[in-house]
């Protein structure tokens, strides 16, 4: 939990002024506190929110996203990472972009290709600091795609209401008021997929235990087969059926019973399954040894009352507080019961933790509880236009005003969506950035409709806070690392990234490696680099700076130029897909307008039904874009400028460099080498000395030295070949020609080169910034261009500043239809505040 300058000031104070006892009490703090302070500064875990322009998408749209990322404590001395990565999968990963931080911070876009199927699929952000950890604490998203294409697609998953049941909270339909047309349903709720049927029942005693004879509490999750939060009612009984006490879920299937267990006695619930019968649920039986925690908040104090068996009074036990990186108490208990009053504003905003440990720091309760921040920032958004619903194609401005409690100005930074609300329904009570940051991103397991904690200050909004602490653990840290005096902090198997780097090793059976030469070139980032190889031929190229689909060409020779050398290059490693248990979704009918605008959107962004076209047609086109393009630029060909596998076939066994002297006009033999290799010149003469020119020869994308090269291969390696002729071969700045070539075996692994010294990269870089494209009416070519405005994102900027006045204009047009709008703003203050609101 990261807490602000205010916050740390208060950490900073505590760890200095926290009072032990004597011998094991002293001991223990000074453990604690060297723990928790390396924890703070070198270990601390990095937190990343994604913001993207919505959730429901149309196949051949793009996700447009920002990324926020934070060091989770401000105690860290190691910034945070430079890079991050977004992936989009369903079963297997779709795709996968890696985000530098810019100007706008991190933001980027995922393409969603025309074929993708409708469905669920899950968007997740991580760093390389973040493999550390488990990959539950990464971002996850899920993200709703609909191709119009299917019948499967007037089924969607329901993005835009609360999936909860409908008396699991009285907030559901006001919450939703700004993603309705009044009068319109966008989207039916379905019987498919329902589930009105009690699943599971499960408790959670206060702490992790109780004892009998003592009054406990005990709080527990009603879910529905799917997993949704479930309304039951019923009673709790004992082993003769005598009832005790009431049972009645309060939010979103949770509840508490309180009681007093008899020894010996064993208890059960009898709870209502949705279809008029009654199921029973055993309790877990009350424990004799350990201890029990319990708390009350009131009144801006937190009440906190312990109590121990037996035989941890007699030995002893520690009471700590602490909030994952800072510790705020620590204090030994030897009576049965104490306790202890902590005021509000003396702990750090989010999620706390108290727990009591024995001598050995072994844990023997713990409970969760969490503390609201206080707002300082007055958000304003003030439309220019007093109608809720916009016209065709008219301006729509916006004054966002960012002041603090005092009324003064404030700078602050934001990424902005506006969307259609009748096309792109905004959930209200899912996260967002607010809730992710102090909540979700510190808790186990998904939370339904976690926005609802973060609503208007009320009693049922506290209590329902209250009991998600209770029945949702939290592991964000390695607390028995922090705890054990003995176990130093796990190692991190991944660094921060910075900058981006290639490792590999060389090697060779005959030569030592200590005498041989490591180059690296890349022509479209101006590397050229050589350096000598030490004996273990292990080497890491750092201090790079490189986008994606950028061409490396490594290399290993002896001083003489030998070239019996092996390079083995490190492979970059991804964390395995998770299937993140998301808070399963009602499934809804879409309607029937929408799937025609839906479809429109379809085919003009390029998408076409999933026929076959025959020969005729595809060779109809007077330009081609192979399926292995052999260009750098991936650009497209006429029909005389390339061959593929297909005509190549029937020349089956010939020398590759023959076959294309002999097949593309404007080439012919050229000179001899001095290392006995032939070449290919062009006819005609493109310098001043009237020489012959010297094609240009790209093999699998990257640009090789000398076309003697080609004689290595016959026409059985070739995937494809092409040949840019004079002006044709003006992208690469040359009009002595340009030969492209596509090995067979490249068509499937990119890594290829032609020699085992030599290696041909790509790996992935950065993706290169783009802008969100939105017409402006205003200029006649956009008006004249746009034959039909069919956007569902109406507006995104990932980055809209406050001025020095707290001041921002927001300026768009809206599409051809008139309809209301969601207007989405996150991000922080100045101060460090999360910001998220929805107009």
């Amino acid at each position: 939990m990261k807490v602000g300058k205010t916050g740390a000031l208060i950490t900073a104070l505590l760890l200095t002024n926290l009072y032990c006892g004597i011998t094991f009490g002293q001991g223990l703090k000074d453990t604690l506190t060297a723990k928790y302070s390396n924890f703070s500064r070198l270990s601390s875990p990095e937190k990343l929110y994604l913001h993207t322009d919505k959730s429901l998408y149309i196949a051949g749209e793009y996700i447009w996203f920002r990324g926020y990322l934070e060091n989770s404590s401000a105690l860290s001395e190691i910034p945070e990472s430079s890079f991050i990565y977004v992936e989009l999968y369903s079963d297997t990963i779709i795709s996968r972009v890696k985000i530098k931080k810019g100007e706008d911070g991190f933001a980027g876009q995922l393409p969603l290709a025309h074929n993708l199927k409708t469905g669920e699929y899950t968007l997740r952000g991580y760093t390389t600091w973040m493999m550390n950890s488990y990959p539950e604490f990464m971002f996850h998203k899920q993200i709703v795609l609909i191709n119009p294409t299917e019948k499967s697609s007037r089924v969607v998953s329901n993005s835009g209401v609360n999936s909860a049941g409908a008396k699991s909270t009285e907030l559901n339909s006001n919450a939703l008021n700004n993603s309705i047309v009044p009068g319109k349903k966008n989207f039916e709720v379905s019987e498919e997929g329902g589930s009105d049927t009690l699943g599971s029942v499960l408790f959670f005693p206060e702490s992790g235990r109780y004892f009998a004879n003592r009054f406990a509490v005990i709080a527990y999750k009603a879910t529905d087969t799917k997993g949704r939060g479930f309304y039951t009612e019923g009673a709790l009984y004992n082993g003769k059926d005598s009832l005790i006490a009431p049972l009645l879920t309060e939010h979103n299937g949770m509840g508490v019973l309180r009681f007093l267990p008899v020894s010996g006695e064993s208890y059960h619930i009898m709870a209502t399954d949705g279809t008029g019968k009654r199921v029973k649920y055993n309790l877990p039986q009350a424990e004799s040894e350990g201890a029990v925690i319990n708390l009350r908040s009131r009144d801006g104090k937190i009440f906190i009352n312990t109590t121990l068996s037996a035989k941890y009074t007699a030995e002893g036990a520690s009471i700590i507080i602490h909030n994952g990186d800072s510790l705020f108490l620590c204090e030994v208990i030897s009576r049965e019961e104490r306790s202890f009053i902590l005021k509000d504003e003396s702990l750090a905003p989010g999620i706390n933790h108290i727990l009591i440990v024995d001598r050995d720091s072994k844990i023997l309760s713990e409970r969760l509880f969490f503390i609201y921040p206080k707002s300082e920032a007055v958000v304003s958004l003030i439309s220019e236009n007093s109608e809720d619903t916009k016209g065709m194609r008219e301006v729509a401005g916006y004054t966002l005003q960012l002041r603090d409690s005092q009324g003064n100005p404030v700078k602050g930074e934001f990424s902005v969506s506006v969307t259609d609300s009748f096309l792109s329904p905004h959930d209200n009570l899912s996260n967002n950035f607010k809730t992710y940051m102090l909540l979700s991103s510190e808790i186990k397991g998904a939370i339904e409709d976690p926005a609802f904690y973060f609503m208007d200050e009320s009693l049922q909004r506290d209590r329902a806070m209250d009991l998600l602490m209770m029945v949702q653990g939290w592991r964000y840290y390695d607390l028995p690392a922090i705890l054990s005096a003995e176990r130093t902090p796990a190692k991190r198997w991944y660094e921060k990234e910075f900058t981006q780097q290639i490792s590999g090793r060389a090697t060779s059976t005959f030569r030592n490696t200590k005498r041989s030469i490591l180059s690296v070139l890349a022509p479209e980032i101006n590397l050229a680099v050589s350096e000598p190889l030490n004996k273990t031929g292990n080497f890491t190229i750092t201090d790079l700076n490189f986008p994606d689909s950028t061409n490396f060409i490594v290399s290993c020779t002896g001083k003489e130029g030998q070239k019996g050398y092996y390079l083995d290059i490190g492979e970059q490693k991804f964390p395995a897909t998770l299937d993140y248990s998301f808070i399963k979704k009602r499934v809804s009918q879409v309607d029937p307008s929408s799937m025609m605008i839906f479809t429109k959107m379809f085919y003009d962004t390029g998408g076409s039904e999933a026929v076959t076209l025959n020969a005729a047609v595809v060779s109809s086109s007077p330009k081609i874009a192979p399926k292995y393009n052999p260009s750098p630029f991936n650009q497209y060909f006429d029909r005389r400028q390339l061959r593929e596998r297909s005509e190549l076939d029937l020349y089956s066994g010939m020398s590759l460099l023959d076959y294309i002297v002999g097949n593309f006009p404007g080439l012919m033999y050229g000179p001899t080498g001095d290392d006995g290799q032939r070449t290919v010149i062009s006819t005609r003469s493109f310098n001043i000395t009237g020489d012959p020119g010297v094609p240009l020869l790209f093999i699998n994308r990257a640009q090789v030295q000398s076309t003697g090269d080609l004689d290595m291969y016959t026409v059985d390696d070739v995937e494809n070949v092409a040949f840019l002729k004079g002006n044709d071969g003006f992208m690469f700045r040359t009009l002595s020609g340009v030969i492209l070539v596509t090995l067979r075996n490249a068509a499937q692994n990119k890594d290829v080169s032609w020699y085992f010294n030599t290696k041909l990269l790509s790996p992935l870089g950065w993706q290169k910034p783009s802008k969100f494209y939105s017409p402006d009416y205003s200029l006649e070519k956009d008006m004249e261009a746009v034959k039909f405005d069919t956007r569902t994102t109406l507006f995104w900027s990932p980055s809209v500043k406050t001025d020095e006045e707290g001041i921002a204009k927001i300026l768009f047009y809206t599409s051809d239809r008139k309809t209301r709008l969601n207007i989405v703003i996150e991000g922080t203050t100045a101060t460090g505040e999360y910001i998220s609101i929805v107009k």
